[in-house]
């Protein structure tokens, strides 16, 4: 009974091994990284983000600091003493304390404009989070795509290496079947350590990106899977103009830089308005000859510039002229931002023809070299020209991989120009951020 539950147990645990096996092999990409994974990771992860949120959080406390300047302020004192008299062997105590509160009526409105600024500072700072967080995704879409791309260039080469080491075996056979010649052994000889040379420095690109990914992403690329670009672009490029224009992060931190300056003309006016505040001390202390004593006091202070050399008038000028700039700025940002969409859908245009072209290329390569070998077997063809029929169809395959990994990335770079590269947009869940 005992070896029959033996043999049971056993046949169970063969049964879940090899349903386990056929599980990993149905899916090999069980554990492959995924562009949203490794967008979603970048995004929690990376330094400088993590950086830039930190002086987020600074820009909003300075908030808070101009802000007190509007209210009250209360300040308390104390002091003690003890004295001696040497020569009529006497002393003297004596205690005071003190609590002031003071509060300022009017200063030209400087109080709450620096509150304006610091707000429309911390908008644009938020905004520059904004601009950080799509380099930071573009970067890592770019290094993810250079991976893919040097991966296909290294199986590609592998492929090639392949083809002529059989090549080259066939010909030596055949050379000493005395069907072909020295020469042709020695071209087929040439065009295969030409091609192991050529996949060595294809895995050496391979490592560098690999690197470069690693050092964005904090992780070594594992399996990475083809990118599918699911999101939708605008259908013009006028349209992606006018969608930028009223939301891209550059030309809105701009417009903000616009209202700063005009703030600062208002700081600058307020200095020649009066300075009025209030205050109010109360007061108590003890002294060992004259007792006890208590006091109140309210006081109004204010002040008036009367002259300064022309320095207030000279520093609202400075002010108004720094606004023009300002406006200026804007302008431009607008015609830069203009102008990379437009170079961005030129690229996305340039790319897709390019695919097409490269795929036909492919088509007419292999082709070809089918031709060819069939030519060469028949006497019609020699090695050469086998061997060359075979480099032109790496090159074209090789430039077709290139061609798709640039449309793809002009997909991404067309939507980072009009301000909208983000996990959302992306169709990807934002991860919370601490």
């Amino acid at each position: 009974m005992i070896d029959v539950l033996k043999i049971i147990k056993i046949s169970f645990f063969n049964k879940c091994l090899i349903l386990l096996w056929c599980f990993l092999v149905l899916c090999p990409n069980l554990n492959a990284d995924t562009l949203s994974e490794v967008l979603r990771l970048t995004f929690s992860t990376n330094k400088q983000l993590l950086l830039s949120r930190t002086q987020l959080q600074s820009s909003k406390t300075a908030i808070d600091i101009s802000k007190s300047a509007l209210g009250l302020n209360f300040s308390a004192s104390f002091n003690g003493s003890r004295g001696w008299n040497i020569n009529e062997s006497s002393k003297n105590d004596s205690y005071s304390s003190s609590l002031t509160g003071s509060y300022n009526i009017s200063d030209g409105n400087s109080s709450k404009s620096k509150v304006l600024i610091d707000e429309a500072l911390y908008k644009i700072a938020k905004l520059q989070l904004h601009e950080l967080e799509q380099k930071v995704l573009l970067d890592t879409i770019n290094s993810y795509l250079n991976v893919l791309r040097d991966q296909k260039f290294v199986e590609l080469s592998n492929n090639n290496v392949a083809v002529l080491e059989r090549q080259f075996l066939e010909i030596r056979d055949r050379f000493q079947l005395g069907e072909v010649t020295r020469t042709d052994v020695s071209q087929a000889e040439s065009a295969l350590a030409a091609a192991k040379a050529n996949l060595t420095a294809k895995v050496g690109s391979l490592k560098i990106s690999s690197e470069l990914f690693l050092s964005l992403v904090g992780i070594k690329p594992y399996k990475l899977m083809n990118i599918k670009t699911n999101f939708i672009l605008p259908s013009t490029v006028e349209i992606a103009k006018q969608n930028a224009l009223k939301t891209h992060t550059k030309i809105l931190a701009a417009k903000i830089e616009e209202q700063i300056a005009r703030i600062r003309i208002d700081i600058a006016k307020s200095q020649k308005s009066p300075l009025i505040s209030f205050k109010s001390i109360f007061s108590n202390g003890y002294n060992s000859s004259s007792g006890n004593s208590n006091s109140v006091t309210f006081r109004l202070e204010g002040s008036i510039p009367i002259f300064n050399s022309g320095r207030i008038d000279s520093e609202i000028n400075q002010a108004k002229i720094n606004y023009k700039a300002q406006k200026q700025s804007t302008i431009l940002v607008k015609r830069l931002v203009e102008q990379e969409i437009a170079l961005a859908w030129s690229n996305v245009l340039v790319s897709k023809a390019s695919i097409e072209a490269r795929k036909r290329q492919v088509e007419a390569s292999s082709l070809a070299y089918d031709g060819v070998v069939v030519e060469e077997k028949l006497g019609t063809r020699t090695t050469l020209d086998v061997i060359n029929a075979e480099q032109n169809l790496l090159d074209a395959r090789t430039q077709l991989a290139s061609a798709e990994r640039e449309h793809t990335y002009a997909r991404f770079s067309l939507l980072a120009a009009t301000g909208e590269l983000n996990l959302k947009n992306l169709n990807m869940s934002v991860p919370k951020i601490n």
